[in-house]
């Protein structure tokens, strides 16, 4: 097949959003909507080969991102009920000192959760507690964080619920001309088979790759490397300090924090410190650990700024709770900073404590934050409340918990009926989900008032954005151009040789753009290539889903990684020795089963 104007015009919108997919440059559902424009605007031009406008919305309107719009209300239904956390905490409890017991009750608890709830919500449930169970079992969170990650991901393949990849990738299947129905429970054997795989790697191999990091409070240098630090301000008030020296009157020694920098009237001072006399008004940036920020609280010579402004000194010290949360939500943080978001009016609370990877000259309340920073707020219970259960953050403290306990029962009911209701009567998973959504609110399991910021609507915009991109490949001819040199060469290779290559390719691409795109651009070519070489296609579809949901090399290729990466004080490095060993492994026991249970 020839390379033909449209071909070409295609390939160059994919270059230009796998340039800001990777690059950030836009919040990914915002490269999303351009995506989506554009190739309506080309579909005016060309319309035999663009998507025309009903089409280039149709992924607004997509089984698959309605279905997934539904299933983020349901685990948004039984994360407010509490249940979850009730199994996780007696699950934990007997996980004891072991390190094994504590990597099976991960597996046992988060791996099945992810099959029905999203695999996201089920991480950032067990997140606080096996922060919690490492805390109290001396066992280094870093031995237990990946895990939690890795688990979430590899219960997601067990249904077709399990993860927004697998419902995008079966609506595209399904979008066929002799479409193939795909049942709730249809791929469960072989998320068994990898799920048993990566429970028996951390067993043997992976819990000794795992970086052991507890004892950094023991090493000479560990003030400066430990990752439990914030940064924060406060300002001189009158009193004993002024006109004093910081060392003089041995002001880091009695308050055990590092003093970083000094501001007085916009002039900063890094130097010299020590020789440095006070006055009223200076602001000191300084380096402590949690607790010790708190303390400052009670400070009489200093005052702790809240969102590291000035004004903020108006509003009295001390009111609230001190808790660390990460952020992780790209659309309210992306390369903004706490003035620009305007955080207290916003979230009724204040930031007194911030992890940054540098020093600079910038006041910290015009650095650019990002997805996966830890910060230290203080606000009331309710705000606290109001911030778990958003989308936004992640809670890395337990607090006291409000869940409707009365509905606990009920709303794990209402997912189970879901579920049977669709793989016994064979309803479309997307009825059945919207009718849970309806029973949710009617049963009052979660508050209308709730159910829209339970939506994480950055996937969905990303889903609408790009199912129309899966059928730019196919009108363009796109999907047949590559999918014609991928045949060439493999022509003849044994149908494992060809799984393993989508797997490979979707592994890779899934760590540079999201696997939700990286499934869009690459099931139309399965498809081809499977009409060419005259393969199921369903087999080569799930190459693509496997791999993209089981993402393992880098913390930002898949979003339980970002999370588990801000709060468990790893290095980039980590992800690549523990995850992939674990990929090369799957790679080839996935493709075998595939092969085996799907093509033979």
């Amino acid at each position: 097949m020839e390379l033909t104007v449209e071909i070409f015009l295609l390939f160059l919108v994919i270059a230009g959003a796998l340039y800001l997919f990777v690059t950030e440059k836009f919040p990914i559902d915002m490269t999303a909507f351009l995506i989506m424009i554009t190739l309506m605007l080309l579909g005016i031009i060309y319309p035999d080969s663009f998507p025309s406008v009903s089409e280039g919305l149709s992924g607004l309107a997509s089984p698959a991102t309605v279905t997934v719009l539904a299933m983020f209300i349901l685990s948004a239904g039984v994360q407010r009920t509490g249940i979850i956390h009730q199994i996780g905490r007696r699950v934990f409890s007997f996980a004891g000192n072991s390190e094994i017991r504590q990597i099976l009750a991960i597996a046992v608890l988060v791996a099945p959760i992810s099959g029905f709830v999203n695999n996201t919500a089920a991480v950032a449930i067990m997140l606080p507690m096996v922060l919690d169970l490492a805390h109290r079992s001396g066992t280094a969170a870093t031995k237990l964080l990946i895990p939690l990650s890795f688990f979430g991901m590899l219960g997601g393949t067990l249904t077709l619920i399990g993860t927004s990849t697998n419902i995008l990738a079966v609506s595209m299947l399904e979008d066929m001309e002799n479409p193939r129905e795909i049942g709730l429970f249809e791929f469960t054997n072989l998320g068994l088979i990898v799920l048993f795989v990566g429970f028996w790697y951390f067993i043997g191999i992976g819990r000794f790759l795992l970086p052991d990091r507890k004892n950094k409070d023991e090493d000479s240098d560990s003030f400066h490397k430990d990752e439990d630090l914030f940064l924060t301000e406060v300002v001189v008030e009158k009193g004993r300090l002024i006109g004093c020296t910081i060392s003089s009157v041995k002001f880091e020694e009695k308050n055990d924090v590092e003093v970083i920098k000094l501001i007085r009237e916009k002039k900063s001072f890094i130097k010299g410190l020590d020789r440095k006399k006070l006055l009223e008004g200076d602001i000191l940036v300084l380096r402590a650990k949690e607790q010790r920020i708190i303390d400052l609280i009670k400070n009489e010579n200093v005052k702790l700024l809240s969102n590291f402004d000035e004004d903020a000194r108006r509003r009295p010290a001390g009111m609230g709770k001190i808790i660390k949360i990460m952020l992780r939500g790209a659309n309210a943080f992306h390369d903004r900073s706490l003035d620009e978001i305007n955080f207290w009016r916003k979230y009724s609370a204040s930031v007194v404590g911030l992890q940054v990877p540098d020093i600079t000259s910038q006041r910290l309340g015009s650095m650019k934050l990002r997805v996966g920073q830890v910060l230290l707020v203080q606000a009331s219970m309710a705000s606290l409340q109001k911030i778990r259960f958003s989308r936004d953050f992640l809670l890395l403290e337990t607090i006291e918990q409000e869940f409707n306990r009365e509905k606990m029962w009920l709303s794990l009911g209402i997912v189970a009926a879901v579920v049977l209701v669709s793989a016994i009567l064979s309803v479309p998973i997307v009825v059945s989900a919207l009718a849970g959504v309806l029973a949710m609110v009617l049963t009052k399991c979660i508050n209308i008032d709730d159910v829209y910021p339970s939506v994480n609507w950055e996937i969905i915009f990303l889903l609408a954005g790009v199912i129309p991109l899966g059928i730019a490949m196919q009108k363009t001819g796109a999907a047949t151009f590559i999918a014609s040199g991928i045949t060439t060469v493999s022509f003849g290779a044994h149908p494992i040789v060809i799984l393993m290559l989508f797997y490979l390719i979707t592994t890779l691409l899934t760590e540079v753009i999201s696997n939700n795109a990286a499934v869009a651009l690459l099931v139309p070519i399965a498809l081809s290539v499977a009409s060419d070489l005259n393969q199921e296609p369903f087999a080569l579809v799930l190459a693509v889903m496997f791999a993209a949901s089981t993402s393992f090399l880098t913390p930002v290729g898949y979003q339980t990684n970002t999370m588990v990466y801000g709060s468990g004080n790893y290095k980039f490095s980590d992800f690549l020795k523990v995850g992939a060993p674990l990929n090369i492994i799957l790679l080839f026991v996935t493709t075998f089963f595939i092969w085996f249970w799907w093509m033979t």
